[in-house]
């Protein structure tokens, strides 16, 4: 192995360790990547740009764009307010979602399609009585199983789109990974429904009230009432009778720092505590405890930190900078395991769920500037009169690009400007909503996946995993970069397992004489398959700070439906490569 050849496998594996601690954000950890490329030589310099070039780059920017709009539209709301009266059954919302979500995932990005059915599976729960928990991990895993079924599914399948067309001198049909792809989803999404309500029956059911959605236990802070009757009371005693746990309390602007078993609340104290919102308004409308604010006509929303979010990193104190004195953070549901400090404190990272209250319009517009998603069944934006009109334009898009009449990026291109043209799309307020960091990480990490096939490193690795697979066995080859694939992409993002994997595919191909579409198409497959963790999707992280789930919660439901995939999978690829 030559020197450019390690370099280029020590840069990406490097770069693979730290996706998986998701210490740093992943944009920055491309671009310091592609900078040691082009400093140590692999990358030249009329390369390190060229991804941004690219048609797949392109593309996901007009796929986002679109989204944007279709979102802002509430294309989706005269479909759920027709089905919902129709679904009776646990089993049948499950379903109903499951079957939306995938589709919509087919025609747009996986982010996209879950934040388009957010709402409606969160008003569905709540007014079938459905705890949230028990449909949220099933919706995101159907998106990701829909992704598989077209070209735009997910950038990942761009990625391998630029190797087919570099193998084959074609591009793939904007449907042709729905031959493999569509069985998944439809065994995946059986999977789905059969097992869940299996899986999570530590959920209990909700009461229909949309209060209930999302997490059930957030941490707030709240003063001790002069009056109540926890005065005088230690700690223990307060959290049997109030159900609420405390995780500290202040005195005086002080904390108190005692033993738990020997600190007796006073009048006045400020505790942080930790339960149900409706115990706390409970007590408040008991005059228990009393809230930080103001709040008689005030509204209360609760909105998930989405993966683009300017929250990212910050304080809840930031968040009431940056919002002013007519919106105020109510509470927090938090994935940390450990808390200290003040409320004004808590860090905000991805998946947390936040309780705002104040002016609709204040909370509104801070979720469109920082990236927040509303959770509560009441919408913070109207439909538009031409929703219909911009999924007719999206439609004819689709059309076009499946029949081949124009390039992806062209035909979507179109798309974009008829928005525009139109006034569904504000332009300016898209691309300030653009999730700019999936952008700059597939444009570096293009110019390293190419690096790795120009050094040879990509035909070093097949040649020694050739040794290791039977010649004349293409089955046993494509399953094995299947495998592979769903082996890397529950620890880092789809997009870099295809650019990994993609050059080392086509080595594969070359050096064991499987035809290279099969195994581009496992690539692709397999990048998707991303059930095992919460963190290898950014729809895994968000449906796991809004469904309140652990961490084993992904695998216990993950496994069995990688495995059903990956059955699905073998049986399809056998029949593929016998025609």
């Amino acid at each position: 192995m030559s020197f450019d050849q390690a370099a280029i496998m020590l840069i990406l594996g490097t770069m693979l360790v730290v996706y998986a601690s998701e210490r740093f954000r992943v944009e920055v950890v491309a671009m310091s990547g592609l900078a040691a490329a082009f400093v140590i030589g692999v990358v030249p310099g009329t390369s390190v740009f060229a991804g941004f070039a690219s048609p797949a780059v392109i593309t996901v920017v007009e796929i986002l764009l679109v989204v944007a709009a279709l979102a802002n539209a509430r294309s989706l709301d005269g479909i759920s307010r027709r089905l919902t009266a129709r679904l009776k059954s646990e089993t049948a919302v499950i379903l109903f979602l499951c079957v939306a979500g995938a589709v919509i995932s087919v025609f747009m990005n996986n982010i996209g399609a879950l934040a388009l059915m957010f709402p409606i599976a969160i008003s569905l729960c709540a007014r079938a009585g459905i705890a949230p928990a028990r449909v949220l991990m099933p919706l995101s895993f159907a998106t990701l199983l829909g992704g598989m079924c077209s070209l735009t599914g997910t950038p990942a399948n761009l990625v391998v789109n630029e190797w087919m067309a570099a193998e084959t001198g074609r591009n793939l049909g904007y449907f042709e990974l729905a031959q493999v792809g569509g069985p998944l989803a439809v065994f995946g999404i059986l999977c789905l429904v059969l097992v869940t309500p299996r899986i999570f029956t530590r959920f209990a059911a909700s009461d229909g009230s949309p209060s209930d959605a999302g997490p059930s236990d957030f941490l707030a802070e709240r003063m001790l009432a002069s009056s109540s009757r926890f005065v005088g009371l230690h700690i223990a005693e307060f959290e049997l009778k109030s159900a609420l746990r405390i995780h500290g309390v202040v005195r005086h602007g002080a904390h108190v720092f005692a033993r738990r078993q020997d600190i007796v609340l006073s009048a006045g104290d400020i505790l942080m505590v930790e339960g149900a919102i409706s115990l706390l308004e409970e007590l408040e409308g008991d005059g228990e405890i009393e809230p930080p604010y103001h709040h008689s006509d005030e509204e209360t929303v609760e909105l998930i930190v989405m993966p683009d979010s300017l929250l990212l990193g910050s304080r809840v104190e930031d968040l009431e900078a940056l919002s002013g004195p007519s919106v105020r953070v109510a509470a927090l549901a938090s994935r940390r395991g450990r808390i200290e400090g003040r409320f004004a404190d808590l860090p905000l990272s991805m998946g947390d769920v936040i309780v705002l209250t104040g002016a609709r319009e204040a909370i509104r517009q801070l979720a469109g500037e920082c990236g927040l998603l509303a959770l509560s069944p009441r919408r913070l934006m109207r439909r538009q009169k031409n929703a219909l009109a911009g999924v007719g334009l999206f439609a004819i898009g689709v059309l076009v690009t499946a029949f081949g009449l124009l390039p992806v990026e062209v035909a979507f291109g179109a798309v974009v400007l008829a928005l525009a043209m139109t006034g569904i799309l504000n332009l300016r307020t898209a691309l300030a909503d653009v999730n700019w960091g999936i952008v700059i990480l597939l444009a570096c990490m293009i110019p390293l996946g190419l690096a790795v096939e120009e050094t040879g490193a990509a035909r070093v690795i097949a040649d020694h995993l050739a040794d290791l697979l039977p010649f004349g066995e293409p089955l046993v080859v494509v399953l094995a970069v299947l495998a592979m694939a769903v082996a890397i992409t529950p620890f880092v993002d789809n997009v870099s397992t295809a650019v990994v994997l993609s050059p080392i595919a086509a080595g594969l191909a070359t050096r064991t004489g499987t035809p290279v579409e099969p195994l581009l198409i496992a690539v692709a497959i397999g990048a998707s398959l991303d059930f095992l963790t919460p963190f290898g999707h950014h729809n895994n992280a968000v449906v796991m700070g809004a469904g309140g789930y652990r961490f084993s919660d992904f695998p216990r439901l993950g496994v069995p439906l990688t495995l059903v995939c990956l059955v699905v999978a073998a049986v399809v690829f056998a029949l593929l490569l016998a025609m």
